[in-house]
Order: C-alpha cells, then sequence, then structure tokens
C-alpha cells in the first residue's frame, strides 16, 4: 500500500522539508510520488535477492515494518564519505518477516547525480542489505560479497 499525495504531503512536513510556495507546482506531487514508490519497489527487489539465500527456509517473506532515518548515516555511509563518496540522502531501515524470524534491512538512498539517467527516469541507487545485527546477516554478507568477488574475477579473465 502507497501514501496518497496528502499522507505523503504530510510525512515530508513531519520531516522538516519546507518548500516555498512558487517551488511545488500541483503535478509535482504525482511526480514525486511515482518515483517513491518505483523506489520502494526496487528495494523490495533488492531484498528479494537477498531472501533468495534463505529461500528453502522461507520461500514467502513479507514485509512487516519500515522507518525512515534519513539524519542517521549508516555505518557504512559514513565510511564511503570518509573516502570521498557522498552521502547518502535518505536511509531506510526495513524489518522483513522471514516464516517467522525478523530481519532487518538498510536501504540506503543515493543521488545519481546523472542527466543522462534521470532523462531515462533513474534517479535513485540503491544500496540494500542486511543489518549487521546477527551471525546470520554477517553470513550473508560475507557470502555475497565472495560471490560478488568471483563474478569480478571472471569478467576480468575474459
Amino acid at each position: 500500500m502507497y501514501p496518497s499525495q496528502q499522507m505523503f504531503w504530510n510525512a515530508m512536513l513531519r520531516k522538516g522539508w519546507k518548500w516555498q510556495e512558487d517551488e511545488v507546482q500541483s503535478n509535482d506531487m504525482d511526480n514525486i510520488i511515482r518515483i517513491h514508490n518505483t523506489n520502494n519497489e526496487s528495494a523490495w527487489r533488492e531484498i528479494l535477492k537477498w531472501e533468495a539465500l534463505h529461500y528453502k527456509e522461507c520461500g514467502s517473506p513479507k514485509l512487516l515494518s519500515f522507518k525512515g532515518k534519513a539524519k542517521e548515516f549508516s555505518p557504512r555511509a559514513r565510511m564511503r564519505s570518509w573516502m570521498g563518496y557522498e552521502l547518502p540522502f535518505d536511509r531506510h531501515d526495513w524489518i522483513v518477516d522471514r516464516c517467522g524470524r525478523e530481519v532487518r534491512y538498510i536501504i540506503d538512498y543515493y543521488d545519481i547525480g546523472d542527466d543522462e539517467a534521470y532523462k531515462r527516469g533513474e534517479f535513485v541507487a540503491l544500496d540494500v542489505r542486511p543489518a549487521m545485527d546477527s551471525f546470520q546477516a554477517v553470513l550473508d554478507r560475507a557470502r555475497i560479497a565472495v560471490l560478488r568477488l568471483d563474478a569480478f574475477f571472471q569478467r576480468s579473465e575474459r
């Protein structure tokens, strides 16, 4: 279920967003909501990729809750900023029900900052991963890191 324009607007005001009257046009909220919903769908697809590691355990994970934490940067986002990368403009923590087990995911939202990508309707790069608050999450992240490294070397050999 996605928020109505009014619900989204009220949430933005609660988070401290303020615009001048002439900054927001009538169709802007339609576009903002569409981008927001597209980002949520992309985040869920990324979570399902992680959850595929546990398909035998749970073939139908469900979103339990989420919380926006725009002002709280993840440790990974902070480390990236120390290396010269921009901080994310938003962060969410999503809690997923893995058939009775709650698993927390961190989603950092980065502005792509690319005019060509904007023209294609791509505005945000997502960094989605399980929070390292359980041994299983640490194992999952290590497993994916090894798989990505292996894929990198496989491409390099071609």
